[in-house]
């Protein structure tokens, strides 16, 4: 069993909010510190050998500076505050970067290194003012899915360098990787329902109604002089739309793969809604209803990023 498996780990808030505990700390001396370790024990045994006062002072007094470094690295940890705020998602290929921010209980923090397990840290100050310090950090590149960054080692070797203290921290925020988009393809029905050159609803396609506005409608739907007119935000439905929607199928896709037909699906998805269509999704593990917008558009691709895993 290693040592990560039975030391403390600090546990965040539902927010991601967490405050080193002095219980969550751990200290080890440093290759340096081992050095200065075994030049003062010499020192010890030729002052007493030698009888020699002055020595016993010197001896005594880099020990006192010693254990007071390994204080003053302890308590630039205790009482350190973060937020995990994960990373917005990307596509495959793509560098991740986690959000950390960082915070005190008003006392200056130098040479704060953070990481995640395999990962390079990195390394900053953090001032006394609460929760003003970002810093993104780097990892691996990821493949499709939702992942977690697993444990963040929040680590100091200040202020000599003698020891280095520790606390590790459980992220529990996900990661979404989408696919990663492959060449453009045009689904069967792409050219349906475009008399002004991709945008379904709009050019000669007939006006059939309004509608309460939707998260993620385009702004040239929205029907601006009824909202002038005090009757709310509402969108306007074109016969083009409600009649033909585009369906990326997941029969249609090129490639004889799983991961091929998944980055054209993917790369359908992104071009159908840079055209603004009213798309759906259908693969074997399920269905997404047409509609459009950001928050379509997310929901399709976490579907295909899900795609083959399990509980998903």
């Amino acid at each position: 069993m290693g040592l990560s498996n039975w030391i403390r780990v600090e546990q965040p808030s539902p927010t991601g909010r967490a405050e080193i505990g002095a219980r969550r700390i751990y200290i080890l001396p440093t290759r340096y510190g081992l050095i200065y370790t075994a030049l003062l024990f010499l020192m010890l045994l030729g002052s007493v050998n030698y009888g020699n006062n002055p020595a016993h002072l010197l001896t005594f007094l880099l020990g006192a500076l010693g254990s007071n470094a390994m204080y003053m690295t302890w308590r630039n940890l205790r009482g350190l505050r973060l937020v995990c705020r994960g990373t917005a998602p990307l596509f495959a290929g793509q560098p991740v970067r986690f959000l950390i921010e960082l915070g005190g209980d008003g006392n200056e923090r130098p040479a704060i290194q953070l990481g995640f397990e395999d990962n390079e840290p990195v390394l900053l100050d953090v001032p006394p003012d609460q929760y003003n310090t970002s810093r993104e950090i780097p990892l691996e590149d990821l493949p499709r899915g939702e992942h977690l960054p697993g444990r963040l080692t929040i680590s100091t070797q200040y202020p000599l360098g003698l020891f280095r203290a520790w606390c590790q921290l459980a992220c529990e925020r996900p990661i979404l990787v989408y696919p990663q988009p492959g060449q453009s393809w045009l689904p069967p029905g792409s050219e349906v329902g475009h008399s002004d050159g991709g945008m379904a609803g709009a050019g000669n396609d007939d006006f059939t109604g309004l509608r309460g506005y939707r998260p993620g409608d385009q702004a040239s739907w929205i029907d601006w002089k009824s909202y002038a007119r005090d009757r709310g935000l509402n969108t306007r439905l074109f016969d083009g739309q409600a009649a033909l929607p585009l369906w990326i199928n997941w029969d249609d896709a090129p490639g004889t793969d799983t991961e091929a037909r998944l980055s054209a699906l993917t790369r359908a998805v992104l071009d159908a809604e840079a055209r603004g269509r009213h798309y759906g999704l259908k693969t074997p593990q399920g269905s997404v209803a047409p509609s459009n917008g950001q928050a379509h558009r997310h929901a399709c691709l976490k579907h295909l990023a899900l795609y083959g895993w399990p509980n998903a």
